[in-house]
């Protein structure tokens, strides 16, 4: 829950807040997010390569997930509260500041937390469900929070008829998300505490020795399969980033709707969640976990853009109409199920990799494997609100701009433009998911090739 409200943040509300309530440029702002994606691509392998060969009385993962609750708290409380009357320039560094440090402490919990799952269980199916239910809650974390945003906190007033322009309502939305992240990173780090004597211990470490490191990271990375879903987890990343970056754009300037509108489209994704969590165990038990994620990413392709490349044909309903609201909502309930889904089972795909490794390296490294899955979902916020801040600033969105008074051929370039950038992503990410090979088969064949070695003598 922590990591989804995180998300949900720096996906949804960021750019918006900071480009159209807070005056700063959408270049700037995308080129801020995007700047402190870099510094995830040191502390993500950093942390998870440390944290696989950490020891402690308490384990190789939870010292990280308790340290990280408060200080990750404290950052995205300042995060939403920016000092008054900053310049551009200054507003720009203080963005750039404080992702980069929101974006460090949430690895410090994320990447150790989620390598429990492969420690916890080795069933092929059975990891399926445990990182379905990491999902359907970081899911349901971030969707409460954009439930208390749409539904409570952006309220219009006199002096903002739109609620969404109400910088209040950001405000005390970083108060309430920083409270939930911190207290769902304590209470998930001691709900697992129990578990410490039975996870594994990491070997005596040895020296400190850089060229050795990064040959072991080297060694970890090289797997074929890895890498294909390394790169396809980016494309498939920056795709529901570009969406999810101009989503409100699109609720509000091209469909022009209300918060309490959008709020009942983020109620019905509460149900996306948990149709993701079921589907995707029911898939990946009827077929291999890679044909049930090429086949989602097909529909992704497909049923994502449809809403805007049949408003931009005149074939859908139009904004006074009262079809519009029901069926974006049943279609952003769909839709989030598949991306949901998907994630799920790339998630699942990569831990499947841990024992393959295992056979080849001789180490365990759940921690730097998993890393690149937060990694990838870390490029939601960061490339995919980058591409979307060049966008805007392509089509010449204006700022601080009231629904209805945008031109229209404005408009219609904001659906022209992220229709096919976002089928264009997904379509790449399809391509290299197919170049993953370890089928359930290989699984099993890997469990029992390392039980034989852990009886050897």
């Amino acid at each position: 829950m922590a990591f989804g409200a995180k998300d949900n943040a720096f996906s949804y509300f960021l750019l918006f807040y900071y480009t159209q309530v807070l005056g700063l440029s959408p270049g700037l702002g995308g080129l801020a997010l995007f700047l402190a994606l870099v510094f995830d691509a040191i502390s993500d392998p950093l942390v998870g390569y440390v944290s696989d060969r950490w020891r402690s009385r308490w384990g190789r993962r939870h010292p990280f997930m308790y340290f990280s609750a408060l200080p990750v708290a404290i950052g995205f409380f300042f995060l939403w509260n920016p000092p008054a009357a900053l310049s551009e320039q200054g507003l720009f560094v203080y963005l750039l500041s404080l992702a980069i440090l929101v974006r460090t402490l949430i690895t410090l919990y994320e990447i150790p937390s989620s390598a429990l799952g492969p420690e916890l269980s080795g069933d092929y199916d059975q990891r399926t469900s445990l990182f379905g239910y990491r999902y359907l809650f970081g899911w349901w974390g971030g969707l409460s929070m954009a439930a208390l945003m749409y539904g409570w906190l952006l309220q219009s007033t006199a002096e903002y008829p739109n609620g969404q322009l109400n910088p209040g309502g950001y405000h005390t939305y970083g108060i309430v998300a920083a409270v939930v992240m911190c207290l769902a990173i304590l209470i998930s780090a001691r709900g697992t505490h129990a578990y410490i004597p039975y996870l594994r211990r990491p070997e005596a470490p040895k020296p400190f020795d850089a060229r050795r490191i990064v040959r072991e990271i080297r060694e970890t990375l090289s797997n074929r399969s890895y890498l294909m879903l390394f790169v396809a987890g980016l494309f498939f990343a920056v795709a529901v980033g570009v969406s999810a970056s101009l989503n409100l754009y699109f609720n509000t300037y091209f469909w022009e709707l209300q918060p309490r509108q959008i709020f009942g489209i983020v109620l019905m994704q509460f149900f996306s969640a948990l149709i993701a969590l079921i589907a995707s165990r029911r898939v990946s038990e009827r077929w291999d976990k890679r044909q049930s994620a090429l086949g989602l990413m097909v529909a992704g392709i497909l049923f994502g853009p449809l809403p805007v490349v049949l408003r931009l044909l005149q074939l859908f309903p139009g904004n006074e109409s009262p079809y519009l609201l029901p069926i974006l909502m049943a279609h952003g309930m769909i839709e989030v199920a598949i991306v949901v889904a998907v994630s799920i089972i790339l998630t699942s795909m990569v831990a499947d990799l841990v024992e393959t490794i295992e056979i080849t390296t001789g180490r365990r490294e759940e921690g730097l494997l998993l890393a690149t899955r937060t990694f990838s979902q870390k490029v939601v916020a960061g490339a995919g609100t980058f591409i979307a801040g060049l966008v805007l600033t392509a089509i010449r969105f204006p700022a601080d701009a009231q629904p209805g008074e945008v031109d229209p051929g404005t408009v219609a370039q904001l659906g022209l433009a992220a229709a096919p950038l976002v089928s264009g992503f997904f379509f790449i990410g399809f391509l290299f998911v197919r170049g993953y090979s370890v089928s359930r088969e290989d699984h099993e064949r890997n469990l029992t090739t390392l039980a034989g070695r852990a009886r050897e003598p």
